[in-house]
């Protein structure tokens, strides 16, 4: 149904002199009564309404986009890690296995019953590896933050 076809109700609003004007403006551009000119208002307003929506969500979903790639990129990286570390300790409990079946042990001396010299060196020096490895991220991560402070200051 058209426009012209459908039925129309009067109504009575009260418009500033300037609204008035822009109306009149707006029919004679469109060759149409003022009425209609108000009708095809209302519907521009209506679709602008629906696209400014429409690029609304397309504007934070880019933005989302963006951010989370980073997010998505140490996600990646934490999986691969994670993957390596999965596999050397499934080797590990392969050789433990072997190990165990081979001198026909028949019960297993757990760290807390007893722990050995060899087993305290090598806690020491996982811990030292674990603490090097975190202070060269502290390291790289102070230098990049520095990089891009200098970078903003540049920009300024």
């Amino acid at each position: 149904m058209s426009m012209t076809e459908e039925k129309k109700q009067g109504s009575y609003f009260l418009l500033s002199t300037e609204t008035k004007e822009k109306i009149k403006v707006a029919a004679n551009e469109n060759h149409t009564s003022q009425a209609n000119a108000i009708a095809l208002m209302v519907d521009a307003y209506f679709e602008n309404r629906e696209e400014e929506y429409v690029l609304f969500k397309q504007t934070i979903s880019d933005l989302l986009d963006e951010k989370l790639g980073f997010v998505k990129e140490k996600m990646n990286r934490i999986q691969v890690a994670s993957n390596v570390i999965d596999r050397d300790t499934k080797i590990i409990l392969e050789f433990m296995n072997h190990y165990y079946l081979v001198n026909k042990f028949k019960n297993l001396i757990t760290t807390e019953e007893y722990k050995t010299k060899g087993m305290e060196q090598a806690e020491e020096l996982v811990q030292k590896r674990i603490h090097k490895q975190r202070q060269k991220k502290l390291d790289y991560e102070r230098k990049k933050e520095l990089k891009q402070q200098a970078q903003s200051e540049s920009q300024e």
